[in-house]
C-alpha cells in the first residue's frame, strides 16, 4: 500500500513592485489573488489576498506612502487595536514580533458576545511590520515609508508560519506561483 505526503510549498508572488514570498506550512487549500492597486494622493496600496473559504483567509497590504511619515510601532499597535475594537472584535493578545526580520507586532482578538457578523468562536490576527523604519534625530520617534500589514483568520499557527517566512523585496521578481485549489464565496473581514 503506498501513502502520499503531502508537502508545504513556499508560495510566491508578484504585488506590484514586490515580491512576496512565505510558507503557511498546511495542507489547507489556498488561493493566492492580488487585488486592485489603491492609487492615493499621498499612499500607494498594494493587497493580495490568501483565501481557503467563507471563515479562512489572510488580506496583505503593503502601504507605499510618497514622503517619510511616522512609523513608531508604538503608535500603530494602539491604533490597530482600537480600530479591532470598532469592528466588534476584543484584542486578547499583544506581543512583538519579528517579521521579515524587522521589529513588528502581531494582535489577537475574538468577537464580542454582541458581535452577531462574525461566529462566536472566529479568531481574527492583525500583524503590521514597516520595511525601512529609522529612528528620528527629531525625538523618541521612527520615521518610514513602506509599512507591510497583515490580517488573518487563519489559526494561530498557520499565521504564525505566515508570519514567520514572510519576506517581502521591492524589485525583485518573485518566483512562479504555484497553482492552488480554487475556493468559491467570499468573507467579509473587517478592517485592520
Amino acid at each position: 500500500m503506498l501513502s502520499s505526503l503531502a508537502i508545504a510549498v513556499p508560495e510566491s508572488s508578484q504585488l506590484g513592485p514586490y515580491s512576496v514570498s512565505f510558507d503557511m506550512n498546511t495542507d489547507l487549500p489556498h488561493e493566492l489573488t492580488p487585488m486592485d492597486t489603491i492609487q492615493g494622493q499621498a499612499v500607494t496600496v498594494y493587497v493580495m489576498q490568501i483565501f481557503t473559504d467563507n471563515t479562512t483567509k489572510a488580506r496583505l497590504l503593503i502601504s507605499e506612502y510618497n514622503s517619510p511619515i511616522d512609523s513608531t510601532l508604538g503608535v500603530y499597535k494602539q491604533l490597530t487595536a482600537m480600530g479591532i475594537a470598532l469592528t466588534g472584535f476584543n484584542t486578547t493578545s499583544m506581543e512583538d514580533k519579528m517579521i521579515d526580520g524587522k521589529e513588528g507586532f502581531l494582535i489577537g482578538s475574538v468577537p464580542y458576545p454582541d458581535n452577531t457578523m462574525a461566529p462566536a468562536d472566529a479568531k481574527l490576527f492583525n500583524a503590521l511590520y514597516w520595511i525601512d523604519s529609522q529612528g528620528c534625530e527629531c525625538g523618541p520617534v521612527s520615521l518610514g515609508t513602506t509599512s507591510v500589514e497583515i490580517t488573518s483568520s487563519y489559526p494561530q499557527d498557520v499565521t504564525e508560519n505566515l508570519l514567520s517566512s514572510l519576506k517581502v523585496v521591492k524589485g525583485e521578481a518573485a518566483a512562479s506561483a504555484q497553482p492552488a485549489p480554487s475556493a468559491q464565496g467570499g468573507q467579509v473581514m473587517p478592517p485592520a
